[in-house]
């Protein structure tokens, strides 16, 4: 959108943009909007921001997922301290210390981060800014994740001009009007589906083949969990073993 007072701009430290604390148009700030959108976890603020270039860590165990983290304040001095919800929070060691973990609370509440935090943009910088709507910001995350990594709003805006589509109609002339209006959409859905099954992949997985007892090959493979990976399979589902070498 255009804002960038260093109070009021976080980085995401996996793509390395950077994003305002400003909803604008949208339901939730323009940096909660990319996170929750990219899965995207690590942020970190401005050199010349108030608080500093930070990265927003665990002040126990170093988590650095920021919808983990929130801040307790210390019993006997003006300071705070960054903790996670889970384990930190529930750590009896941690009771222990000269800190009201009562007090806990989220850097992140109504979708915003807390305006100590990261300052909400003053208004002028608001009026000045540009309008982005929140079907913007989900085509921008979609070029982006296709690969598109510099992809700008100018971009997007080609992108609508190339992709334009008939509306479809209630009743139509001829089969081959009918053809010509449900082909692009089709077309458009075959190559959706096509690049959410390419980003459904993992790198570096060893396998080990071995012979069945009805003598067809067998791969032995195992995947890596991760909870921010969007890969998910059932029985039946098709997979692709790719060698690279």
């Amino acid at each position: 959108c255009g804002i960038h007072s260093p109070a009021s701009i976080v980085k995401c430290n996996t793509c390395s943009k950077w994003f305002c604390n400003s909803r604008g148009n949208t339901s939730g700030a323009h940096i909660v909007n990319h996170l929750v959108r990219s899965k995207h976890k690590i942020v970190s603020l401005h050199k010349d921001s108030p608080l500093g270039q930070t990265v927003l860590e665990c002040y126990n165990c170093g988590t650095r997922n920021v919808f983990l983290l929130g801040f307790i304040p210390a019993k006997a001095e003006s300071i705070v301290v960054l903790l996670c919800r889970e384990p930190c929070l529930n750590m009896n060691s941690l009771k222990e210390m000269n800190w009201d973990l009562s007090q806990w609370l989220p850097l992140i509440e109504d979708r915003t981060f807390l305006p100590w935090l990261v300052k909400h943009p003053e208004e002028r910088e608001l009026i000045r800014a540009r309008q982005i709507s929140a079907q913007q910001i989900n085509k921008m995350e979609e070029l982006w994740k296709s690969g598109k990594l510099d992809a700008t709003l100018e971009d997007l805006d080609k992108q609508e001009l190339n992709d334009e589509v008939d509306p479809v109609l209630v009743r139509y002339e001829e089969a081959y009007h009918y053809q010509r209006i449900f082909g692009p959409l089709v077309k458009l859905e075959a190559d959706y589906d096509k690049k959410t099954k390419e980003s459904q992949k993992q790198e570096g997985i060893t396998i080990r083949w071995d012979i069945g007892l009805n003598k067809k090959r067998i791969a032995y493979f195992k995947f890596n969990r991760r909870s921010e990976s969007e890969l998910r399979l059932v029985p039946g589902d098709e997979l692709r073993l790719r060698y690279g070498g």
